[in-house]
């Protein structure tokens, strides 16, 4: 009965089915067949979406999406802009931290990679950047959001594992600072050896301080998302309602480019990207049952164990599984469909939760963009038409910086983990 479960599962994959309705149709028709009491399905489906904690994704990427349209996102670019614009390589590690900074707000490194190919790509290459690195760059930087705080693939993995949200955050910040840290330095060093300039202004109190204040207000969203959350003013979910109305508020009466006419459409879209992720996780705990109803996690376990009782070996194990799936699957699906299969494993080894959830999102996000599947790789070349082969071929030279920014995570836990350590 399991094979055939596998099975269905791999040939709806093949078929293009959504991965919510993979995973939920092979899940009925396994406890169909197997004789289970239906009413399992319903309880299993509420189950899923039945946690305070997931309440916080629709205001998250409502949120985004109101920064987006609203204007603070782009003050908060410029003001990037006028602080490290004039280097080298200036205006593509604006791009990073804008790309970095609109995904861990809206949870979507697919609607990142879309949005920020079209604000900064023509302006990189108006700037003399190859067309085919600028879209490396935005291809590669976009899922890194999800790494960092606030970032709803966080609060996924918290609702699945049990694991404390506020402890995957403060784990998080060391980790996003780490992998953004190492994607700037390689792209400084790119931009230094191909020439590519920055603005060429000195750096000016003036400039920068004219854009501190035309952000001033936008920066307001990202400290009530995070400050609010560790200062113990807010849970995520209320950190989220009142971001959502600060960025309306500003958007509409400060700024004055959201208007009252696009709020119907940005709620709208908000909800549908929403739905999709609600969809995915209500049923992955209808996986979740089946996987425990045969002692999968049991088995691989045992299988694990076989191969190496070696936590390390274990995690460069799992670690070369999650970048292939990366290659081929969203990141927060990855999440729903491995936490079931591994945190057993990961327990067994001893290996801290929150720390195996953090390599879990760092593996995802690589395998994004790393060709010849990667969703915001093949999304980048879509939008701006630039063949697929040339930007992998530039991208390789930041994945690998994105890998050793892995390694070094996996070989030494305590730069991840060291705020919870204290």
């Amino acid at each position: 009965m399991i094979i055939l479960f596998f099975v269905l599962i791999v040939l709806l994959f093949l078929l293009g089915v959504p991965l919510g309705f993979t995973i939920g149709l092979s899940s009925m028709v396994y406890i169909i067949l197997a004789d289970i009491n239906p009413m399992i399905i319903i309880q299993q489906l509420f189950t899923g979406v039945n946690n305070s904690a997931l309440m916080a994704i629709p205001f998250f990427i409502l949120a985004g999406n109101l920064m987006l349209t609203g204007g603070l996102a782009q003050r908060i670019i410029n003001l990037a802009n006028s602080l490290i614009g004039r280097t080298t390589g200036g205006l593509a590690m604006v791009t990073i931290l804008g790309c970095v900074f609109f995904a861990a707000i809206s949870g979507s490194a697919v609607a990142t990679a879309a949005a920020l190919s079209s604000l900064m790509i023509p302006a990189m290459v108006n700037k003399g950047y190859d067309k085919d690195f600028a879209a490396s760059v935005v291809s590669t930087a976009s899922p890194l959001g999800a790494i960092i705080p606030p970032s709803i693939t966080l609060i996924v993995y918290g609702s699945l594992s049990g694991s404390s949200i506020s402890d995957l955050y403060t784990a998080g910040i060391p980790a996003g600072i780490i992998v953004g840290g190492v994607m700037l330095g390689g792209v400084y060093l790119i931009s230094r050896k191909r020439g590519y300039k920055g603005s060429g202004k000195p750096f000016e109190i003036k400039d920068f301080g004219k854009a501190l204040v035309n952000a001033f207000w936008a920066l307001g969203t990202p400290i009530i998302l995070i400050g609010g959350v560790f200062l113990g003013i807010f849970t995520p979910t209320e950190s989220g309602v009142v971001a959502v109305v600060y960025a309306v508020i500003i958007g509409m009466f400060v700024y004055r480019e959201l208007k009252f006419k696009e709020l119907g459409t940005v709620i709208f879209n908000s909800a549908k990207t929403t739905a999709t992720i609600m969809f995915i996780i209500a049923n992955a705990y209808l996986l979740a049952y089946v996987l425990a109803y045969e002692n999968i996690p049991s088995m691989i376990v045992s299988g694990f164990m076989n191969i190496s009782d070696s936590a390390l070996i274990t995690l460069l194990i799992i670690n070369l599984i999650l970048l292939v799936f990366g290659m081929f699957v969203d990141t927060i699906a990855i999440i729903v469909i491995v936490v079931p299969m591994f945190l057993p494993v990961i327990e067994t080894m001893g290996i801290d939760p929150v720390y195996f959830g953090v390599l879990v999102i760092v593996n995802t996000a690589i395998g994004m963009c790393t060709p010849p599947f990667g969703q915001t790789l093949l999304v980048t070349t879509d939008i701006v038409k630039v063949p697929l082969l040339k930007v992998s071929y530039q991208s390789m030279y930041l994945i690998l910086a994105l890998l050793i920014a892995l390694v070094l995570m996996v070989l030494f836990p305590y730069i991840v983990m060291f705020p919870l350590w204290l």
